[in-house]
């Protein structure tokens, strides 16, 4: 008998890469860290702002949904700043609602020790493109599809990157395409979408936003930027707007495109997916971007834009 070591070779290449990817990706869930990770946000919260602000009727819909949901709930925030995931899951965790695994992005990966705590905290990562990776693609749809089966809540953001402007990002598809298609292929029964806006009255990173809109590349995380950010302790960063709005289901949004369109068929169209991701994405930015709060700095920088030659304090006031 014959045996092709070189095949054999390959296939165990091709684990220990499959292996080391997972290992990259997936997300380490433990209650214990996760509770002690909300405690330890609450504390640095109540330090850093005057106020965080809850529409709570929809707290109580979002309650409801989760208990009787029939598929994942996935929570859809504007992108302003690295606080939105931790604000997003000491809310959560604090209203008692199930605390999502989160789509983080790379950008952590290279920090020694925050990244085991953000696992355990539920957050799992994703590179910025894999297109020329098709080994890596497999193994992330099919982790975050496997959630969607096994009925686990999740959260990311519909723009992708953070948001420096705090104007609305045109929506990226990738991973909302990984969610509908499980669907489409009846893999999950269903599918909602929770669109949340975070509005802040300062954020922590407004003073390398400036410079990066002026060109100067992102400033890389690291763990030594984090320790020379603990200054940012005695500063007070104002108000923040946590605002849920009505979700929005696949099944429903499949009927009320079907409306319209008669032979509409995402179930068994690719072309229609396309379709159907299109709208949805957009739906959800156009419903995030109804929610953006005018705050206070958004009003005096309007004023101040308004007076090219310059303004007195008095006349601003």
């Amino acid at each position: 008998m014959h045996i092709d070591t070189t095949e054999d070779k390959v296939y165990q290449e091709v684990e220990k890469l499959a292996i080391t990817n997972m290992e990259v990706i997936f997300s380490n869930y433990n209650h214990n860290t996760l509770r002690g990770m909300a405690q330890a946000m609450k504390l640095l919260f109540v330090n850093l702002y005057d106020k965080v602000i809850v529409n709570e009727n929809q707290i109580k819909k979002i309650k409801n949904l989760c208990a009787n949901r029939k598929g994942p709930v996935i929570f859809m925030p504007t992108h302003r700043s690295y606080i939105d995931f931790l604000m997003m899951s000491a809310v959560l965790f604090f209203y008692n609602l199930e605390v999502p695994h989160i789509v983080a992005g790379e950008d952590f990966l290279g920090i020694a020790g925050v990244v085991h705590l953000l696992r355990m905290s539920g957050a799992f990562f994703m590179k910025r493109s894999f297109r020329d990776d098709p080994l890596y693609k497999a193994l992330f749809n099919e982790y975050v599809t496997q959630l969607a089966v096994d009925n686990i809540n999740m959260e990311f953001f519909i723009e992708g990157t953070r948001s420096r402007t705090n104007k609305m990002l045109s929506p990226k598809f990738g991973i909302l395409g990984i969610i509908t298609n499980a669907f489409f292929d009846k893999k999950i029964e269903e599918a909602t979408f929770v669109p949340v806006t975070m509005n802040y009255t300062r954020t922590f990173e407004d003073e390398s936003f400036p410079n990066e809109l002026r060109g100067a590349p992102k400033v890389k995380e690291t763990l030594d930027r984090i320790v020379k950010a603990a200054n940012v302790l005695s500063l007070n960063f104002g108000t923040i707007y946590l605002d849920f709005f009505d979700p929005i289901s696949m099944t429903q949004t499949v009927a009320n495109i079907a409306k319209t369109s008669a032979d509409f068929d995402p179930f068994s169209k690719k072309a229609d997916r396309t379709k159907f991701n299109n709208y949805l994405g957009n739906e959800l930015t156009f419903t995030l971007q109804s929610g953006i709060r005018i705050m206070p700095p958004t009003l005096v920088s309007t004023i101040m834009l308004l007076y090219r030659k310059g303004i007195s304090e008095e006349n601003l006031q």
